[in-house]
């Protein structure tokens, strides 16, 4: 990290990670956090205005560079990797660079420095940029109207409430599927360990044993699997070694009674829903026969007993059946599907 920020600001560069670094640069206020289909508004708008883009060991997939439309026309793309097949393997690049990030990054930064004035350029670091980072940089402060009922509520306003209410020093699995967006992006993470995303495979169901994976190895901080819930059902044996393990963990299940990123890419072609979408279940209960405390969420007002689980002494996990909105796709699946 250091040798990439201390480079950043000799040439007045903007920061940001690949998803499954996020958080590498918490903390810097010229950090974009996220580049790629979670980018919020004003990240992507930074990243494609760029005349230089330098990826540090990112493989600049389509999910990176939202199937290269955050990459503009005249930009220039360097690409550092100490594996030589890496360059240009998802991208045409104007210099690929075989090397270690660190070494790479420091010795640019003294060559540099051989040829500036001592403290670099402002270059994309100007006063405007610096407010627009400080008002409207995250998810949570872009405007959006809540589309939660009495019965159902809005991801977006679950996880923002959420953010609020677990602890910032935290670590967060992350299952896949059509919320997947909400958790990885709305909540806050203390640095790059705080996330686990578990999207190599693009396969339903890691989440939660990947959350138990984090607990064992921070017991530092509150474990948190975000959850599907066809994800949750998959995996729900690992309720069982979540109790035996005496885990403090938070499930967070976003319970649309579907497997949602299915119905939200066929259904609109007409293709049959039956074996993608669920009866309603009661996951809370389920979860309650395996000794968790549990919620279960359809408005603001129910996530009190939430407050009062952290307030302690948490001596069982707590599962949340947060019943979500379900009327259409998030944010990145409706992008990811433009590449379809």
């Amino acid at each position: 990290r250091a040798a990439l920020e201390a480079l950043a600001e000799r040439c007045g560069a903007l920061l940001a990670t690949s998803a499954v670094a996020r958080g590498l640069f918490h903390g810097n206020p010229w950090s974009l956090d996220v580049s790629g289909g979670f980018a919020s508004p004003l990240a992507a708008e930074l990243i494609e205005g760029a005349d230089v883009l330098v990826a540090f060991g990112c493989s600049l997939t389509m999910w990176t560079t939202r199937h290269g439309r955050l990459i503009g026309p005249d930009t220039t793309l360097v690409q550092i990797d100490d594996d030589a097949s890496a360059l240009g393997a998802h991208r045409p690049v104007h210099l690929g660079i075989t090397g270690d990030v660190r070494l790479t990054a420091e010795r640019t930064d003294a060559a540099l420095a051989d040829g500036t004035q001592a403290g670099g350029s402002r270059g994309y670091r100007g006063a405007d940029t610096a407010e627009a980072l400080t008002r409207r940089l995250g998810w949570r402060d872009v405007p959006y109207d809540d589309e939660g009922t009495a019965d159902r509520i809005d991801p977006r306003t679950l996880s923002i409430a959420l953010d609020d209410i677990l602890p910032a020093e935290r670590v967060i699995g992350v299952d896949s599927g059509n919320f997947m967006g909400y958790p990885t992006m709305y909540l806050s993470v203390p640095d790059e360990q705080g996330l686990c995303f578990t999207q190599a495979f693009q396969s339903i169901g890691l989440g939660l044993a990947t959350t138990i994976g984090a607990a064992l190895a921070r017991p530092d901080r509150l474990a948190v699997a975000a959850l599907g819930d066809g994800g949750m059902m998959m995996s729900a044996v690992e309720l069982d070694t979540v109790r035996r393990l005496g885990l403090p963990l938070v499930v967070v299940v976003y319970n649309d009674d579907a497997y949602g990123a299915e119905v939200h890419h066929f259904g609109p072609h007409g293709f049959p829903l039956g074996t993608v979408e669920f009866p309603p279940t009661d996951l809370a209960a389920v979860a309650r026969g395996h000794g968790f405390e549990t919620v279960t969420v359809r408005t603001p007002a129910d996530l009190l007993p939430v407050r009062e689980w952290v307030a302690g002494p948490r001596t069982a996990p707590l599962l949340i059946d947060a019943k979500v909105v379900r009327e259409h796709g998030s944010w990145w699946l409706e992008e990811a599907f433009r590449g379809h």
